[in-house]
């Protein structure tokens, strides 16, 4: 064999063995960026999803409401309920057994809430301490979203844990008619005088 021979070899392994690891380099280089485009599209799923909260709401203390929120970004369809227990107010009345917590709502957009007013705190606390549900109630939501993703969330509300707080009760709308009334009260006096 002569040296150009040789040349032409070693010139062709050479370019062989860029070619294989430029075609290595190449094949991960694609497999990472399907990884990635993947992980991409499971976080941009995740985030459009829905989620269904249900809870206690304190914010309108000493009232509490028992609230339904979808707090995901996309719309939520066929939502069912699991109480662990039923939920009744002070009088007897069982929410649990309203329409929407029986049989389902059929489709709640996002940010969307449904509200139900439960009783005060104070007499939701004493009913919960009678019957015992000192770990609180808890409830499973069960929902799909718009392609037909089959979802379930559980949560706890446990208002025993706002026993004996003092709490800052807000205005209402009542508490404006009656200063109202208060102030044209005062004017109708100061005006007999």
């Amino acid at each position: 064999m002569d040296t150009a021979t040789i040349a032409q070899i070693v010139s062709a392994a050479g370019t062989l063995a860029y070619l294989v690891v430029f075609g290595i380099l190449y094949y991960l280089l694609v497999r990472l960026y399907r990884e990635v485009l993947e992980e991409t599209r499971a976080g941009r799923l995740e985030q459009e999803r829905p989620q269904i909260l249900v809870e206690a709401d304190y914010t309108r203390l000493p009232s509490v409401d028992l609230v339904i929120r979808n707090i995901g970004r996309g719309a939520a369809k066929n939502i069912s309920f699991e109480f662990s227990s039923h939920v009744e107010d002070s009088e007897g009345f069982v929410l649990t057994d309203l329409p929407y917590f029986r049989r389902g709502i059929g489709f709640l957009a996002p940010n969307a809430e449904i509200r139900a007013y439960w009783d005060i705190l104070e007499n939701v606390v004493a009913m919960l301490e009678e019957k015992g549900f000192e770990d609180g109630i808890s409830v499973t939501a069960h929902y799909k979203d718009l392609n037909e993703r089959i979802y379930a969330d559980r949560w706890t509300f446990d208002p025993l844990l706002y026993e004996d707080s003092h709490h800052v009760r807000q205005a209402s709308m009542d508490d404006l008619v009656k200063a109202v009334r208060e102030v044209s009260e005062k004017l109708d006096k100061d005006r007999e005088s």
